[in-house]
């Protein structure tokens, strides 16, 4: 990397971090992690892979501001809501910055594109909670299909999936232009591993992902602290809540790619 192109990246990861702090997308905490990360992908891996995180950060960021507008009440729930933190961005970037490190050893295009179904897992993931809770729709349980509130950890509706889809859909679109053969099998297989992520996260959600109750209002949140009480936890193991669970749907993402593309030989 020379001189020059090392001013550019830290400029460019210094103004999109500020950006996102003024704009309150992140918290200072978050802006500092994003730097970083921002500094290894763009220092390391340009533009090729630093475009499908850059999309899915102030996309989702986007559609997060726009659901908090049109549906506020699903914020009850949430552990995290708005602005993003530091372990946040670390549990959605931390395994693509990993591998764009891993990538200066093994030059393999195959840790590029799982790199991008990791990031298709996230997406897919966020969206689906975006869309589907962005309007009332009718939400169930992925593990015993029971009704379900909405934006509660593990509920489904048909509108989180569409939004699933849409999002592993746009990062693998991101990495079209560094795609040389096998095109459409390859972004089929992004887009499969991203809805696999975003499904165990799901699933990991409905069945280990810490619940509470909250004993004011009643209602099942993954926040500890609700209506200012301490909630008794109802279900799943105390430490594993929302970062793990998306940190471990993009390790799914990008496992499922290398899995298929092995089997495929693509």
């Amino acid at each position: 990397m020379t001189f020059y192109y090392a001013l550019i990246v830290f400029s460019l990861a210094l103004t999109i971090s500020i950006i996102s702090y003024k704009m309150k997308l992140l918290t200072i905490g978050g802006s500092i992690v994003q730097f970083l990360l921002a500094i290894i992908t763009l220092g390391l891996g340009k533009m090729k892979w630093a475009l499908p995180i850059i999309i899915f950060f102030f996309l989702s960021s986007f559609l997060t501001k726009l659901r908090e507008r049109k549906n506020t009440s699903v914020n009850l729930y949430f552990e995290k809501s708005g602005q993003r933190d530091s372990f946040q961005v670390l549990a959605n970037g931390g395994i693509g910055g990993f591998l764009v490190m891993l990538f200066q050893i093994v030059h393999s295009e195959l840790l590029y594109f799982v790199y991008v179904s990791s990031i298709a897992a996230v997406c897919a993931d966020t969206w689906a909670t975006e869309f589907g809770t962005m309007w009332k729709t009718k939400t169930i349980n992925i593990l015993n299909l029971k009704m379900e509130e909405q934006g509660v950890s593990g509920a489904i509706s048909l509108n989180g999936f569409i939004g699933s889809f849409l999002g592993a859909f746009v990062i693998a679109l991101s990495s079209l232009s560094w795609i040389y053969s096998n095109k459409i099998t390859i972004l089929l297989i992004i887009i499969i591993s991203g809805l696999i992520g975003s499904l165990v996260d799901s699933i990991l959600g409905a069945s280990i992902q810490a619940q509470y109750n909250c004993a004011v209002c009643g209602k099942i949140t993954e926040k500890k602290i609700h209506c200012m009480k301490i909630a008794a936890r109802i279900n799943g193991i105390p430490w594993i809540n929302n970062d793990v669970v998306n940190f471990a749907a993009s390790i799914v993402g990008g496992f499922f790619f290398y899995l298929i593309s092995i089997f495929l030989k693509v």
